[in-house]
């Protein structure tokens, strides 16, 4: 069969002899006919060009107008001999339409047979077997696309199993529409699903049947199409440019084939990341414990996996939130855990990639653990403004990819000197451990931020009872007073000594009368000993607060009840 399709003539032809169909109307001879549609109950299940093939017990007007209008130029009706067609022949021939009758009895391969020439797709059949099969076990996922490409003769782009879309080109209108509507068929689209069409398209060889399940979205005024690559769990994803030229029976032959070399390209370039990552993880922990040897061995392994450190680096954690819980929640089997933290590896690497060059990446336990170093692109002063850019974009991107769970960050220092990196993580892993106890989940946290933080965390880790004993001696009765009637005295006085011991602003970010306020702080003289006119006791105050937030104990928001 041409790519263009059959003419209707021959497909009427072909039907009798496949089906055995009664011709009810002769339709237009100039149609042509792409494929077969079967009806059914969602929007766009029949595309211009496409025969449709109905069971329903009469063809009235409104629906064979709604077919002639989708650009369908014939109807398989599949109705016993004593059904009678009413006016549908009449209606039909008036709207242009080939009409064609159909026993029921008659398997629907065989309807299908008749867009079949037999010889002409076995052929092509070899050739996409040899052109995709022979050497492929040596294709990169992109060298793969490329073939597939010049035998479809349309535009095509490679998604993996993680959104990355991996082949396709650089100008590829498909892959610029893909990356402009963020767009990506492994996980939520915001594709309303009532603008969604799922289903297989076949194509009859004289030997059998081949079938390639298609989804059908259509966004930004136009339809796009994918093909998952392997059943199950797919490993990637093809997206197929159908504009101006719906998929023929050719088509899914090429993408038939397609699917299976691309299912092992993919399958290659995972065993290959996860080697890699594998090496990263091992290069990490030596540098983390610093038993990496001479800076000299550690910069050539770096090297050896793309990372450039000998101008030093700055360096990041992304941290899974209460991990322990969400696998508890979820009853996920260790083979998903392992895949759930792959997959943020990987979308911390991509989005990374997108701000950074010659950086180390690796995964280690619940976290993915960064070296960030200087670039002609990303010189050292710019570097922490940049890790926070990149923070957001991977919390937005794990939203999206796993929308139940979320990441905290912790972001250290720069530091020139390749030695000196083992204290660049100890940093960033500092930051991500004060800012995930004082701003709970979904934080981002900087070294430069944590101030006195880090002081008392070194207290809390060395020495926990003396930072219970602080606690106690200072906010602690505020905070069980605050427990127990519901009332604001702890978040007045974080307000009164965040704003400079100002009672006016404290009374105007707190939306509460400067007397209320002044009774409060008085209440917490009378609770704790401790004044905050006087400068030694508000600083006792302000460490008490933050010993607070680090051993968790800070009480809920109050609800509006009046002070006790």
């Amino acid at each position: 069969m041409s790519p263009g399709g059959i003419p209707l003539p021959d497909f009427a032809r072909l039907l009798a002899g496949e089906a055995r169909a009664e011709c009810l109307s002769a339709g237009d001879p100039g149609r042509r006919v792409l494929g077969i549609s079967v009806e059914e109950p969602v929007e766009g299940w029949l595309g211009p060009d496409e025969a449709a093939v109905t069971d329903r017990a009469e063809l009235d007007a409104s629906f064979l107008k709604s077919l002639a209008g989708s650009g369908c130029p014939a109807v398989v009706w599949r109705a016993p001999p004593e059904r009678t067609p009413g006016e549908a022949p009449q209606l039909a021939a008036g709207l242009g339409l080939a009409l064609f009758r159909v026993s029921p009895g008659v398997p629907l391969r065989r309807v299908l047979g008749a867009l079949s020439d037999g010889e002409g797709l076995l052929r092509l059949s070899h050739r996409a077997v040899r052109e995709l099969l022979e050497g492929a076990g040596e294709w990169t996922p992109a060298e793969a696309a490329e073939r597939i490409s010049r035998l479809l003769g349309r535009r095509v782009v490679v998604e993996d199993a993680v959104g990355r879309l991996v082949a396709g080109g650089e100008d590829n209108p498909l892959r610029e529409l893909l990356e402009r509507e963020e767009l990506r068929a492994s996980r939520p689209s915001g594709v309303d699903e009532t603008r969604r069409d799922r289903r297989d398209r076949y194509a009859r060889l004289p030997d059998g049947f081949l079938s390639v399940p298609v989804e059908r979205w259509r966004v930004a005024g136009r339809e796009l199409f994918w093909v998952p690559l392997g059943g199950g769990s797919p490993a990637g994803y093809l997206w197929v440019d159908c504009e101006g030229s719906p998929l023929g029976t050719g088509d899914v032959i090429v993408l038939y084939w397609a699917r299976r070399v691309l299912e092992g390209a993919l399958g290659r370039e995972r065993i290959r990341l996860e080697t890699e990552l594998g090496m990263r993880g091992d290069l990490l922990d030596d540098l983390i414990a610093g038993h990496y040897g001479s800076v000299d061995l550690l910069l050539q392994r770096a090297l050896y996996l793309g990372a450039d450190l000998s101008r030093g680096a700055l360096a990041a954690i992304v941290d899974i939130d209460e991990f322990a819980r969400y696998l508890e929640r979820r009853r996920l089997k260790e083979p998903a855990v392992q895949e759930l933290k792959r997959r943020l590896a990987d979308a911390v690497r991509l989005q990374a990639r997108q701000l950074f060059s010659g950086f180390l990446l690796g995964p280690r336990s619940d976290n993915v653990i960064l070296f960030l170093p200087p670039s002609p692109e990303a010189p050292p002063d710019t570097l922490r403004e940049r890790a926070l850019e990149l923070s957001g974009r991977v919390q937005r991107y794990v939203r999206g990819l796993l929308p139940d769970l979320t990441v905290s960050v912790g972001i250290g220092r720069y530091r020139e000197d390749p030695a000196e990196l083992p204290e660049a993580y100890s940093e960033a892993e500092m930051a991500l451990r004060i800012g995930h106890r004082i701003k709970g989940p979904s934080s981002v946290s900087t070294f430069e931020e944590t101030g006195t933080y880090k002081l008392l965390f070194r207290v809390l880790q060395e020495s926990p009872e003396e930072l219970e004993s602080f606690y106690a001696e200072t906010v602690e009765p505020a905070v069980r007073y605050d427990l127990r009637y519901g009332t604001g005295l702890v978040q007045t006085l974080a307000s009164y000594l965040r704003n400079d011991a100002s009672t006016s602003r404290t009374a105007s970010e707190l939306f509460t009368h400067r007397h209320t306020i002044r009774y409060r702080l008085e209440r917490i003289r009378e609770l704790t000993g401790l004044d905050v006119d006087r400068s030694e006791d508000r600083e006792r105050l302000a460490l008490g607060i933050k010993a607070m937030q680090l051993l968790g104990r800070a009480p809920e928001e109050p609800s509006p009840l009046s002070d006790r």
